[in-house]
């Protein structure tokens, strides 16, 4: 039988100090020879040995024989193998009750969420929608019961790069609901998001939005001034919604994106050219034109079916139960072919990515030159930048703004 070791040091040949421990003693559950450079470290762990054993001797009348069987089952189910201890194991369980106590549902971080972001812009606001309605069916579970799989189903089917944005506004939900406590491990990682390959900008012709301006002209004339500052200026779908008419001035030739309708929040000033300003005045001399108050003075979902509507009357396909497009119609419009047009005949005729990062209201020069650079001829630009309105045979009236 061999004899139990006992907790004393031993010096060693080359000088250090052993002290060896028994398998009951040992976090390995194994022996251990554990070595020290001096004789007081190896008596300090001598002496936490000692209490250790001493706390374990009282373990029997601590623990009730149900208790040290639970713990011995437990023990089994981590393995002998595993790094994991059981107060490990236990001190996460209690971290995420407490998380899940303090946790609310998915509903009513969503309504927390848009009362937080209440000043954003309405597309920001829209997303949040869009985001909610598609995990409707988890809208009365906890929130940090949302696993990846939920999301993953309820966003199943959609295309890559709808499915991207609204992971994109999960992200932001979910981490605002862990700096509040609301849940530990956020349900979205960057893996989750599809790798969407960037193609070439097919930019507009010029005779297609010459066409489209004409058609607006003479059958929706009170959508004109909204499409002008999109084709002539630039300005984003979403904010061109936003300007009003004391932001264009015909005297000093310019448009001003005030920093709350803009996307970046930064405001910007855009140089009018000859040609946006005879349009500005056809549109001017229009019967019952209006040049005061917001140009689109109309509810959002209003305004789409306006904007539907006039891209048919222009040639371009429009979907929607019972529609049946004729044969010589254009492709599908693309939101944000005027602004993608306007940036490439921009850059094409005035040569000068400074000017065109400013009136574009861009951030990133990088993005720019990639985008919109050398997509169209200096031909094609300039005929852009003559595309004026046809001649009524009357005089048109300038008025100011």
């Amino acid at each position: 039988m061999a004899r139990p070791l006992e907790l004393k040091p031993y010096r060693l040949a080359d000088g250090a100090w052993q002290v060896n421990v028994t398998s009951r003693l040992s976090p390995t559950g194994k022996r251990q020879r554990l070595r020290f450079y001096s004789r007081p470290a190896a008596l300090a762990h001598i002496e936490r040995l000692k209490a250790q054993k001493d706390n374990l001797s009282a373990l029997s009348y601590i623990l009730s024989p149900a208790q040290l069987l639970d713990a011995a089952s437990a023990f089994e189910l981590l393995g002998t193998g595993s790094d994991v201890n059981l107060t490990d194991v236990v001190r996460t369980y209690l971290e995420l009750g407490k998380v899940r106590t303090a946790s609310i549902t998915l509903a009513a971080l969503f309504d927390l969420f848009l009362e937080a972001k209440k000043q954003r812009s309405k597309a920001y606001l829209r997303d949040i929608v869009w985001a909610r309605k598609r995990l409707a069916q988890f809208e009365e579970k906890l929130v940090c019961d949302v696993s990846r799989n939920d999301i993953a189903a309820a966003l199943a089917g959609m295309p890559d790069s709808s499915r991207n944005n609204i992971l994109r506004t999960l992200g932001v939900l979910f981490r605002y609901g862990q700096d509040l406590g609301y849940l530990k491990e956020m349900p979205i990682r960057r893996n989750d998001f599809a790798e969407i390959k960037r193609t070439e900008i097919d930019v507009l012709p010029v005779s297609e939005i010459r066409c489209l301006l004409e058609t607006t002209l003479k059958h929706k004339p009170e959508l004109l001034p909204l499409l002008l500052i999109e084709t002539f200026c630039g300005v984003r779908p979403a904010e061109a919604a936003r300007v009003e008419w004391k932001d264009v001035d015909l005297l000093r030739r310019r448009l001003t994106i005030r920093a709350v309708i803009s996307k970046t929040g930064t405001a910007r000033v855009i140089e009018l050219a000859p040609c946006a300003i005879d349009w500005v005045q056809a549109f001017g001399a229009t019967p019952g034109a209006q040049t005061t108050g917001p140009i689109a003075p109309w509810p959002e979902a209003y305004l789409r079916a306006k904007m539907r509507h006039l891209r048919a009357l222009a040639g371009y396909r429009v979907g929607g139960a019972g529609w049946k497009p004729a044969m010589d119609f254009r492709a599908r419009w693309n939101p944000g072919s005027l602004r993608d047009a306007f940036c490439s005949y921009h850059l094409a005729h005035y040569g000068s990515i400074d000017r065109l990062l400013t009136e574009g209201g861009h951030t990133n020069l990088r993005t720019t030159k990639d985008h919109y650079l050398g997509l169209v001829s200096a031909e094609a630009a300039a005929d852009f930048w003559n595309l004026f309105p046809p001649s009524t045979g009357g005089k048109v009236v300038p008025f100011s703004a």
